[in-house]
């Protein structure tokens, strides 16, 4: 459900059905081809059977976990030239209203989890720009989210890549 395995991001799996006895033992079950070129820098995140992910040009995804089916893709229509390292996943108390976040360069989207449609009451339709509100000209601000939010109750967190030159964003 978390970037890293759990929210200390220890990259730790408690799990032991895997081990060193059988792991030679392993077939592919399915596999999912984005049909794009470029490298793949993301974590995908599994919550509920259903795996998320993030192209090598920042479209998201989900696929059925025991199929490999897709289930739905976002495209924001930007083309990202950044890393995206990961996408976060939150969730409202009762279960109903469940959020991929997710960074694409400078916006950052809020989308269903079960639709893959952006969220309406998130920022402008489901989008925050985060070049916005921080007292520059916004045309000439650069900011790329590379890293997953990092969520905290009804709180998330980001950083990003920004330039070591004029005109600097503030951090």
């Amino acid at each position: 459900r978390v970037y890293g395995g759990n929210s200390e991001a220890t990259h730790y799996s408690p799990l032991k059905q895997i081990n060193r006895a059988n792991v030679k033992q392993l077939e592919l079950a399915w596999s999912y081809d984005t049909g794009e070129t470029g490298g793949l820098q993301t974590s995908p995140l599994e919550v509920g059977g259903v795996l998320f992910g993030v192209s090598p040009s920042q479209k998201v995804f989900a696929i059925d976990a025991a199929t490999g089916q897709l289930k739905w893709k976002f495209d924001s229509g930007i083309v990202g030239t950044q890393p995206v390292r990961g996408l976060a996943y939150w969730a409202s108390p009762d279960n109903r209203d469940r959020r991929i976040i997710v960074g694409v360069m400078n916006f950052l989207y809020e989308l269903n989890a079960e639709t893959g449609k952006p969220i309406p009451s998130f920022g402008t339709d489901g989008r925050i720009d985060l070049r916005e509100g921080l007292g520059r000209d916004v045309s000439t601000g650069f900011v790329a989210l590379t890293s997953p939010a990092v969520v905290y109750k009804d709180l998330f967190i980001v950083g990003g890549r920004l330039p070591e030159t004029l005109p600097a964003l503030p951090g």
